[in-house]
């Protein structure tokens, strides 16, 4: 069974697949299982329970393999969690997010930002067209960017203790 008092860990899942996939990733016991008997353990609609093990295939964290019955013919899909993935899955994703801020942030430090009713735009831009904009026909104001700096920079610090979190385990 999925149990975790791992608050982030918690968190991470709830926020892939909501609260009704919570739940029915609380009811499924270890080993192999049907989607079938998860729908019936969770007391939830069949869909419900495919749309949440989709997801979780889709992020590597739901494995199954098929089996084809000889007499009838039909296949069933017999699933199996791999909880050992989900550090890893955290930590790549958080890495992804990491490298897109620290890219963002270094691209604020080093830019001048002008600002007109529709757009901002760097600085050599602003001056390419003389300060006023061709589309909403206003001028292009300076814009202090250090509010947003420093946001990027709190962000890319959350993550970084988000990512120690993660390794503790």
């Amino acid at each position: 069974m999925f149990e975790t008092s791992k608050f982030i860990v918690r968190e991470y899942f709830r926020k892939m697949i909501g609260e009704e996939g919570m739940k029915i990733m609380e009811n499924v016991p270890e080993g192999e299982i049907t989607d079938e008997e998860i729908a019936r353990l969770s007391d939830t609609k069949l869909t419900a329970v495919r749309k949440v093990l989709y997801t979780l295939y889709e992020n590597r964290i739901a494995e199954y393999r098929t089996e084809r019955d000889d007499t009838s013919g039909w296949i069933t899909y017999l699933w199996r969690f791999n909880y050992d993935n989900i550090k890893k899955i955290m930590g790549d994703e958080a890495d992804g997010l990491l490298t897109g801020l620290k890219s963002q942030l270094e691209d604020e430090r080093k830019g001048v930002f002008y600002q007109c009713g529709c757009q901002r735009i760097s600085f050599e831009e602003a001056a390419a067209k003389d300060f006023r904009c061709d589309e909403c026909n206003s001028n292009f104001e300076y814009v202090d960017n250090q509010d947003l700096i420093s946001e990027l920079e709190e962000k890319i610090e959350e993550i970084e203790k988000w990512k120690r979190e993660i390794k503790k385990g």
